[in-house]
C-alpha cells in the first residue's frame, strides 16, 4: 500500500473530527430525550419504555455512528503505516 499523502491524512482527520462532533451531539440529544422522558413519565404517570428510546436512537443515528467508526479505523490505519 503506498504511503498516504499529507493532504489525504489531513482530509481524513477533518472528516473524523466532524463525525466525532456529530456523534457527541447525538449523544447529548439522546441524554436530553431520556431526561424529558423521565420527567414526562413522572407527570403523566406512563409506564417507562426506555427500550424504545434505545431502538429509535440506534435506527436514526446508525449511519452517523458507522461513519464515525469507519473514519476512526481508517485514520488509525493510515497513521500506523
Amino acid at each position: 500500500m503506498p504511503r498516504p499523502t499529507v493532504a489525504e491524512v489531513v482530509q481524513l482527520e477533518l472528516g473524523y473530527r466532524k463525525a466525532r462532533r456529530v456523534v457527541i451531539g447525538h449523544f447529548v440529544f439522546f441524554i436530553v430525550c431520556c431526561i424529558v422522558a423521565f420527567v414526562a413519565r413522572s407527570y403523566l404517570k406512563f409506564p417507562l419504555q426506555l427500550s424504545w428510546v434505545f431502538i429509535v436512537f440506534a435506527l436514526v443515528f446508525a449511519g452517523d455512528l458507522a461513519r464515525f467508526f469507519y473514519r476512526r479505523k481508517k485514520l488509525q490505519r493510515l497513521l500506523r503505516s
